[in-house]
């Protein structure tokens, strides 16, 4: 969607409440409380009422925006710009652009937005050839030492991540670019490097049928029980790794540097949430403006805390 499209109609309160509205009666609702699938709009309450049990559900019930006093013209603006650039906004550069006079709503709501785009992408699994290996971000968090906050600037989040690839045909390769191209990327922190957690996360992220490339550490030899083929290369020069694993290594630089760049620090605690961005812009690279309509389905299918 335009930039000049998006502004001329939907720059009032009214609009975007309509706009939410259509959008999710296009979605269907249904009811709590019997799975009924008609409803009656009562536009004084900004409720449905169920045609049959007549019980009601909000505009916002059952959506990003459950349990928010945040408008629908900010809810509307803040998933417009999320999706407006590949690299994203900082919170406090969305709170300049959207004119909100306090920082932590619109923090907390693009936390909710980036948890939407970790559920959408937690429905998929990667399938064919996947590359898989462990990534290292950095993470802050504040240490009460008795009365002065110390900053710990030295936490390691630990993650998995594995890119989907698909062979480039000899006529196509181009010389110092991968042979494969990159297909779907799944980011998913950890709290150890365990043989068990890993297979588990690993298990979420990539079908049965799939065929996983790692290195020869130790934590993924138990990956052969939850796919169809591990294969494990072992690279004893560093400076050939990036050849034998190309994406997952660009992958969890452009990562760093997107964390770096925009947002300086993140607190460890809500590391996932970045990462979940990063997946979801990355998984929908060829969208275009198609994005914002992507992402619309995604905060209205289920609550943020679902």
């Amino acid at each position: 969607m335009e930039l000049s499209f998006f502004f001329t109609n939907y720059s009032c309160e009214e609009n975007c409440k309509e706009f939410f509205k259509t959008q999710r009666e296009k979605m269907g609702l249904i009811c709590n409380k019997c799975n009924g699938t008609s409803h009656l709009w009562i536009a004084k309450q900004n409720r449905w009422q169920c045609r049959n049990c007549k019980y009601r559900t909000g505009l916002k019930c059952g959506t990003i925006m459950e349990n928010s006093n945040l408008s629908y013209k900010i809810w509307l603006w803040g998933l417009y710009f999320m999706s407006l650039t590949k690299k994203g906004f900082s919170a406090l550069e969305m709170q300049r652009l959207i004119g909100h006079k306090r920082y932590e709503p619109i923090w907390l709501m693009m936390q909710k937005i980036r948890i939407s785009m970790g559920t959408r992408d937690e429905k998929y699994c990667l399938d064919g050839l996947i590359e898989m290996d462990e990534g290292f971000f950095e993470g802050h968090r504040k240490k009460q030492e008795t009365d002065t906050p110390v900053k710990e600037l030295d936490r390691q989040v630990k993650a998995i991540i594995a890119v989907s690839t698909t062979p480039v045909k000899e006529h196509e390769q181009q010389k110092y670019k991968p042979k494969t191209k990159a297909g779907y990327l799944k980011m998913n922190t950890i709290s150890s490097l365990s043989k068990i957690e890993v297979a588990y996360e690993a298990s979420k992220m990539i079908n049965k049928s799939a065929t996983v490339v790692t290195d020869g550490r130790r934590c993924y030899r138990g990956l052969q029980e939850i796919c169809s083929s591990h294969k494990e290369i072992v690279v004893k020069d560093k400076k050939q790794v990036s050849n034998m694993f190309p994406w997952v290594h660009i992958a969890i630089s452009n990562a760093k540097k997107k964390i770096l760049g925009l947002h300086h620090q993140v607190n460890d605690t809500y590391m996932q949430n970045y990462l979940n961005e990063f997946c979801y812009k990355f998984n929908r690279r060829y969208f275009g403006q198609n994005l914002f309509d992507r992402l619309i389905l995604a905060s209205l299918e289920n609550a943020w805390y679902k």
